[in-house]
């Protein structure tokens, strides 16, 4: 016998609206992050830009995923 269950999608339109929005929010921070963290500390500027880059990724994901599922 054959299960005939249709493909399960991986990636539905929230998901990957969700995901284009948080990839543009972290590129889009990370020049600004980088110069003033630069001017802020030497040592860890490269960290410290990425961990806000990353923080506004998160940020845009949840809010690109509540956008879409309103989308119909």
């Amino acid at each position: 016998m054959t299960n005939d269950s249709g493909p399960k999608a991986g990636w539905t339109k929230d998901k990957a609206g969700a995901t284009l929005a948080a990839t543009t929010g972290f590129f889009l921070t990370l020049g600004p992050a980088l110069e003033t963290t630069k001017q802020l500390t030497q040592r860890h500027a490269y960290t410290a830009a990425s961990l806000a880059g990353l923080a506004v990724a998160v940020l845009a994901y949840w809010i690109g995923m509540r956008v879409m599922r309103k989308l119909p």
